[in-house]
């Protein structure tokens, strides 16, 4: 779903997107400059299984790398998709 309007929310550490059935959020921490702590992600049942969130996590991956930022996939959705996804094996800490 390349057309969805990923917004982040620095103070409150998400990124998030308005869908139906509310926000599909992919929430974090971020440890200095060093790696963002990736802990979960939320798609509402209304919108699940139409990619909304392998396309949160695409975006929240592109921010890191950006950003010369690693990133530790705490939520299993993330790890998952990076280990799919091997262009961002080498954001891993």
């Amino acid at each position: 779903m390349s057309n969805l309007e990923i917004k982040h929310d620095v103070d409150k550490h998400l990124f998030f997107v308005k869908v139906k059935g509310g926000n599909a959020e992919l929430k974090y921490e971020r440890h200095s400059d060093q790696y963002l702590d990736f802990l979960g992600t939320y798609v509402p049942s209304e919108s699940r299984d139409l990619g909304v969130g392998e396309s949160l996590v695409e975006h929240a991956l592109n921010f890191a790398k950006e950003r010369g930022l690693k990133v530790k996939p705490t939520c299993s959705f993330v790890d998952s998709y990076i280990k799919e996804n091997k262009q961002f094996a080498e954001l891993k800490v």
